[in-house]
């Protein structure tokens, strides 16, 4: 996809839908956090524990991307040979 240029990224990020999703992400790894803390992942079995925590690690993970997404960090997320296209108003995929 085509790069956005960093006036257009740094638009998006300050949107307001965008900063409220930024916030929603914070509160829900903030609650993984906590729950982790607590012992909420910790099962009888070793193995189990590990999953958990592993699945737990990349929801984390996720929401940290999205969160401290940077300009310089999106850049290198991207393949340019690919153009952004936008799907229909309304529709759910790109065309």
């Amino acid at each position: 996809m085509k790069a956005l240029t960093e006036d257009e990224f740094n638009e998006w990020k300050s949107h307001p839908v965008t900063r409220a999703v930024i916030e929603i992400l914070h509160t829900k790894r903030e609650s993984l956090r906590q729950a982790w803390e607590g012992g909420s992942f910790t099962d009888y079995e070793a193995g189990t524990t590990a999953l958990i925590n592993v699945g737990n690690i990349g929801i984390c993970k996720g929401y940290a991307f999205m969160t401290d997404l940077d300009y310089t960090t999106y850049l290198g997320e991207i393949d340019e040979s690919e153009p952004i296209r936008a799907g229909a108003q309304g529709s759910r995929s790109a065309d």
